[in-house]
């Protein structure tokens, strides 16, 4: 649009000068001839094709002199494609000089580097306003890791500090409770009367009865503690721009360790899919079974360095392998299609 005003002024200061100078002549068919230039000067892509137009255009100088008054039109395109070089046009306007001919292309070869300039603010404009968008996106993922991973450390927080609770309650009660076992059978051994024997005897049953309570009650507050499943689909339900799919097949009363393990492992498989791959689907597949537990952690990245994958996800894999080994079990990965994490856990087995 501003360059259609722009030119549209040259035109009319154009139109004035050629009238000014020769009010006899025909002038609409030199205004159509160098009208139509400039129009094709701005719509030919190729600068080849622009050059011929400008030889073209001299040519018409050269054989009719009032074409010179329609230079300052043809000027604004030579300025955007040779810039100072424009200045070795300046001597057509002396094959028939005229002061206001003049000063428009003065003007038209301003209005020219006015737009030249324009268009180079505008460029740095655009790239700037990218890498602003860019900043802005990244910081926004920044955040909402940092979130995601905040959240999960104070839900490890919650649950190290629950099971240490347990552990302790399990520790100081069963201890007690033990020791009053103990007390009571010896009681019985010292005691004669068959009356204080038979009480001590429902005694040492009532405590042993409740020793046993207080086991099952604290093992299954810490089983109760982990819902694995419920654990994962929370997870993966807080993953930014990535399409999460879980298949989950383990046994329901699986051992707390073990769910805590494999909760760890998939937390460490997602970490490495977000901060390390450009990848929008995520697999995770767990399964059970005869022998072993089987997690595949499976993405569809395709921007990753393996060398330099490997070395900043290392504490990741160390943490992994140390997990498989504690089951006997083992850790391979593979970059094919993305990356993809297969441990197998050995039931039973624990070093």
């Amino acid at each position: 649009m501003r360059r259609f005003i722009e030119k549209f002024f040259i035109t009319m200061f154009c139109l004035y000068n050629t009238y000014k100078i020769h009010p006899d002549e025909n002038l609409v068919f030199y205004f159509l001839i160098s009208l139509i230039i400039s129009l094709l000067l701005d719509l030919l892509l190729l600068k080849k094709r622009r050059i011929f137009l400008y030889i073209l255009f001299i040519i018409l100088c050269f054989s009719n002199n009032l074409f010179i008054f329609y230079l300052p039109l043809i000027l604004y395109n030579i300025y955007l494609d040779f810039a100072i070089y424009t200045l070795l046009a300046i001597p057509l306007f002396f094959m028939d000089f005229y002061i206001l001919n003049f000063m428009t292309a003065v003007i038209s070869i301003y209005f020219s580097a006015m737009r030249e300039k324009y268009n180079m603010l505008l460029e740095e404009n655009k790239i700037v306003r990218d890498e602003l968008t860019e900043d802005t996106i990244y910081l926004i993922k920044y955040n909402e890791q940092l979130k995601i991973d905040r959240e999960k450390n104070i839900e490890i927080a919650i649950l190290t500090e629950r099971n240490r609770i347990a552990r302790e309650l399990h520790d100081s009660i069963g201890h007690g409770i033990s020791s009053s076992i103990l007390q009571v059978e010896a009681l019985k051994i010292v005691s004669k009367e068959k009356n204080v024997i038979s009480g001590l005897n429902t005694l040492q049953n009532t405590l042993a009865n409740g020793m046993e309570d207080i086991r099952k009650s604290i093992h299954n507050l810490y089983s109760e503690s982990l819902d694995l499943e419920a654990e994962i689909e929370k997870l993966c339900a807080e993953i930014p721009n990535i399409n999460t799919e879980i298949v989950y097949n383990l046994e329901k009363d699986l051992d707390y360790n073990i769910k805590f393990d494999i909760l760890s492992i998939v937390k460490e498989g997602i970490t490495n899919c977000i901060k390390h791959s450009n990848a929008t689907k995520l697999k995770i597949t767990l399964l059970n079974q005869p022998k072993f537990y089987s997690i595949i952690i499976k993405d569809n990245g395709n921007i990753f360095d393996k060398n330099t994958s490997l070395s900043s996800k290392g504490i990741g894999l160390v943490s992994m392998e140390d997990i498989a080994r504690k089951y006997n079990g083992f850790l391979n990965y593979k970059f094919e299609n993305g990356f993809q994490i297969h441990l197998t856990l050995m039931k039973g087995d624990t070093v």
